[in-house]
C-alpha cells in the first residue's frame, strides 16, 4: 500500500501546503472502504474510473493506487470545493504521492462536468459516488454516470446509511438494469458490526419501504453492476 495512505491512517491527519495538520474523518472513507475500493479497481481490471468528491484526496489515493500497482488505467476526481473547504489537500497528496500523472481533476460542480464528458463521448466502467448527499444530486450522479458507464462497469455508492443514497439505490435496482455485488470486504465485518449498521439504517428512517436488499447490506457502501443498456419504454416505472 502506498506509504502516505499507511501515515494518513497511522497518524490520523492529513496536512496542508502550510502544514498545518488537519483531521479528514469526517470527510473521507475509512481505511476499510479504501481498501474496497482499490480490491475492485484491481480485480475487475478497471482502466477509467471515475470519482465524485475527492475531498483530502484518501479514496483518491486508493484508486489511483490500484491503477499504479496494475501499472495501468486513468482516474478522474471532480470536486467543486477543492480549495477552499479542503485546502486543495487532496491535489497535494495525490502529489505527494507521486500519482499525478494517473489523475485528472475538475473542480467544478458534477452537475456542470458531467455532461461535458456525455458531449465529449467519455466512458468509464468503474465511479464512486461520494459528494453531495441530498437525494436530487445524488440522483442526478447516477443518471450521467449511468451515461458514461459501460456494460459490466460498477457505481459504488458511499454512506449508505444516509436514506437518499439507500433511495437512489432502489431506483437504480427496480427501475433500471443493475444488479447488486456482493463486496469483497464483506467477510471480514465481524458479526455485531454488520447488525450495528444494519440497526442503524433501520433506526435513522424506519418508515422508509425502500428495498430490503438495499437495508441489509451491511458496508456502508452499495455496489451496482449495470448488466444491460437503457432499454425502457416510455412509460416505464416501478416504485422505489
Amino acid at each position: 500500500m502506498n506509504a502516505l495512505l499507511e501515515h494518513i491512517y497511522r497518524t490520523g491527519y492529513v496536512e496542508d501546503a502550510e502544514g498545518n495538520l488537519v483531521d479528514p474523518s469526517l470527510a473521507s472513507v475509512s481505511y476499510e472502504r479504501g481498501m474496497l475500493l482499490c480490491e475492485l479497481v484491481q480485480r475487475e481490471k478497471f482502466e477509467n474510473t471515475l470519482e465524485i468528491g475527492m475531498a483530502y484526496g484518501l479514496s483518491t489515493l486508493f484508486i489511483c493506487q490500484a491503477h499504479h500497482d496494475k501499472g495501468t488505467g486513468r482516474h478522474t476526481a471532480i470536486d467543486p470545493n477543492q480549495d477552499t473547504v479542503f485546502r486543495s489537500v487532496g491535489l497535494l497528496n495525490i502529489k505527494r504521492a507521486g500519482l499525478d500523472n494517473i489523475l485528472r481533476f475538475f473542480q467544478a460542480p458534477s452537475y456542470e462536468v458531467l455532461p461535458q464528458l456525455c458531449i465529449a463521448g467519455e466512458h468509464f466502467d468503474f465511479a464512486f459516488v461520494d459528494g453531495m448527499h441530498l437525494f436530487d444530486y445524488v440522483l442526478i450522479d447516477f443518471f450521467y454516470i449511468d451515461k458514461l458507464l459501460t456494460v459490466g462497469g460498477y457505481i459504488v455508492l458511499d454512506d449508505l446509511w444516509m436514506p437518499a443514497v439507500q433511495k437512489v439505490a432502489t431506483f437504480a435496482l427496480r427501475n433500471r438494469a443493475y444488479k447488486l455485488v456482493d463486496s469483497p470486504v464483506h467477510k471480514n465485518i465481524p458479526l455485531w458490526k454488520r447488525a450495528a449498521r444494519i440497526g442503524r439504517r433501520f433506526l435513522h428512517n424506519p418508515f422508509e419501504r425502500g428495498d430490503a436488499r438495499v437495508r441489509l447490506i451491511a458496508e456502508n457502501v452499495c455496489i451496482l453492476e449495470k448488466i444491460a443498456d437503457d432499454d425502457r419504454q416510455w412509460n416505464f416505472y416501478r416504485v422505489f
